[in-house]
C-alpha cells in the first residue's frame, strides 16, 4: 500500500479553513497509529474552545472505531468540537455515530482546493447573536424569514456553518459597489 501524506499546499489550505472558523492551530502530532495526524486549534474568540481535527490519510473507509477514539477525547474535555476528515468514504454507524456526538465529517478531497481563492466565490462569514440582532431589527423580519443556505453548500461545511446560523455573504459588484447579503443556515 502506497502511503499517503498531507501535502504542504493541502496543510496552508487546512490552516486558511481553521482560521477562517476562528481558531488557531495550537499543535500539530503525528497520531500513534502510522497514518493519522491530530491537529489541535484553540479559538481567537472564545477561550474555552478548543478543536481537534484528526486526518486519516491511509485508510479509504473511516469507520465508527475512529470515530469512538474521537469522542472519547471530547469526553475527556480536552476538546469541546471535533472535525474529522477522512478517505474515501464513512460507515453507516460512523455517520450516525458523528451526527449524535456533533462529530463534523469531510472527505479528504475537501482539502484540494481552498475555493475562497476563486474569483467566483465571495466571502462568507458567520455573523454573532448580536449582529443578527440587529439585522432582524432593522429589516423587520426573523432570522428564518432570510433566503435559505444549506449546511451542505461547500461555502458553508468550508466556514463551519450549522443549522441556525446567519451567513454573512459580501460580493463586489459593478453595480452596486459592494454588496452584502445574508443566508439563514439550514440542515
Amino acid at each position: 500500500m502506497v502511503r499517503v501524506v498531507l501535502t504542504d499546499k493541502q496543510f496552508n489550505y487546512l490552516k486558511r479553513l481553521i482560521e477562517r472558523r476562528g481558531y488557531e492551530i495550537t499543535q500539530k502530532v503525528e497520531g500513534e497509529k502510522e497514518g493519522i495526524i491530530d491537529i489541535h486549534a484553540k479559538s481567537t474568540k472564545k477561550a474555552k474552545d478548543t478543536l481537534l481535527i484528526r486526518i486519516i490519510l491511509d485508510t479509504p473507509t473511516v469507520g465508527v472505531e475512529i470515530l469512538k477514539n474521537t469522542i472519547k477525547e471530547l469526553d475527556n474535555g480536552d476538546f469541546t468540537y471535533a472535525i474529522i476528515i477522512g478517505g474515501e468514504r464513512y460507515t453507516y454507524a460512523a455517520r450516525r455515530e458523528a451526527k449524535e456526538m456533533d462529530v463534523e465529517l469531510l472527505h479528504r478531497r475537501f482539502l484540494s482546493i481552498d475555493l475562497f481563492l476563486h474569483d467566483l466565490v465571495p466571502e462568507h462569514d458567520i455573523i454573532t447573536e448580536k449582529e443578527i440582532e440587529e439585522i432582524e431589527k432593522e429589516y423587520g423580519i426573523s432570522r428564518e424569514l432570510l433566503p435559505k443556505i444549506k449546511a451542505g453548500d461547500p461555502a458553508a461545511k468550508a466556514i463551519g456553518a450549522r443549522p441556525g446560523d446567519v451567513i454573512q455573504i459580501v460580493r463586489d459588484s459593478e453595480t452596486a459597489g459592494r454588496h452584502v447579503v445574508y443566508r439563514y443556515c439550514i440542515a
